[in-house]
């Protein structure tokens, strides 16, 4: 796996925020060989009349598309896990033959380059100017 990837995580729930969640497409912010720092996404609508989060980002469907994805869809850069890169969380991991790079069989696609900093410049504002709206989920 590689930072900028979307990819399918068990994401944690804010009720159980230290054991893997619902299904969900989740964003790779940073990567290390044995853990990851995943963002939240959701292809739900958000309620036209409720402000968006600071940390959100909207992806249009023609966005989406280019991501591999069906949909419009909404990345929380104010929602975040930290996770260890195991099956546990990460349930395609290592699916495949064995020839095949760790990590290369759940990536659904990476972002190109131009938005991978556009988002990890979003991320780190966020983190310096708003600490307090960033939740933390993951063991």
């Amino acid at each position: 796996m590689v930072p900028g990837a979307f990819v399918r995580v068990l994401f944690p729930t804010r009720e159980k925020p230290r054991q893997p969640g619902l299904l969900h497409i989740g964003y790779m912010l940073v990567v290390t060989a044995t853990e990851a720092m995943v963002a939240y996404t959701t292809s739900q609508p958000w309620p036209a009349a409720v402000p968006l989060p600071a940390g959100a980002r909207v992806f249009s469907s023609e966005e989406a598309l280019r991501l591999n994805q069906s949909r419009a869809f909404l990345l929380r850069l104010d929602v975040l896990a930290r996770l260890p890169l195991t099956p546990i969380w990460f349930p395609d991991l290592n699916r495949g033959a064995p020839y095949l790079n760790r990590g290369a069989n759940e990536v659904i696609a990476v972002a190109p380059a131009p938005l991978q900093a556009e988002l990890a410049k979003f991320a780190i504002n966020l983190a310096r100017r708003r600490r307090e709206v960033v939740q933390m989920r993951g063991p």
